[in-house]
């Protein structure tokens, strides 16, 4: 009889220590499986946060090209209209040595490129190099190219007539986490 309570005993050891151990095991995977979970919320929560700053940053970027734009712009007439094409390329060179800055382009009305910090493309027809759409620009646009970069273009009024078209390529600021 005592041989029996004691192997009863270790039977009912034995099933305990089976079921506890499945219990761990659970606890074990429920652990991971919610981990897993956490991590993925967490990386979905950086990605939409990452968005929303790229687009901000872009939004802003945006806002000071069309707030720097307008006074080159300005400039750029003034020597336009006295036919100072050097002064022109002068303020192309220094302006496209700011950060970020790619390129500026001056198109006379005609559609012939007239300045450019690429040399290649000076005298060319601007409609063989950017979008004809481009060019009939009557304000400040800012587009989005297929690289990533924002193109501006501005048109320059004289008094009675459009001189020509400012167009400046900008490599905007990437936020990688």
């Amino acid at each position: 009889m005592r041989k029996e309570t004691e192997m009863e005993k270790s039977k009912w050891s034995l099933y305990v220590m089976g079921v506890l151990g499945v219990l761990v095991i659970a606890m074990f995977f429920w652990k991971v499986i919610a981990v897993q979970n956490v991590e993925k919320k967490m990386a979905e929560e950086r990605k939409s946060i990452t968005e929303k700053s790229q687009q901000l940053l872009t939004d802003n970027t945006r806002g000071f090209l069309r707030l720097t734009t307008v006074p080159l712009v300005w400039a750029v007439r003034k020597e336009m209209i006295q036919g100072n094409y050097d002064q022109i390329n002068e303020y192309a060179k220094s302006y496209v040595k700011e950060r970020n800055m790619q390129q500026i382009v001056l198109v006379k009305a005609d559609g012939t490129i007239a300045v450019a910090t690429d040399k290649k493309i000076e005298g060319a027809q601007a409609k063989d190099v950017f979008p004809p759409q481009l060019l009939e620009q009557n304000d400040v646009s800012i587009t989005e190219v297929n690289n990533g970069n924002l193109q501006v273009a501005a048109p320059i009024m004289g008094l009675n007539a459009k001189l020509g078209t400012l167009i400046l390529i900008y490599k905007p600021e990437r936020i990688i986490f």
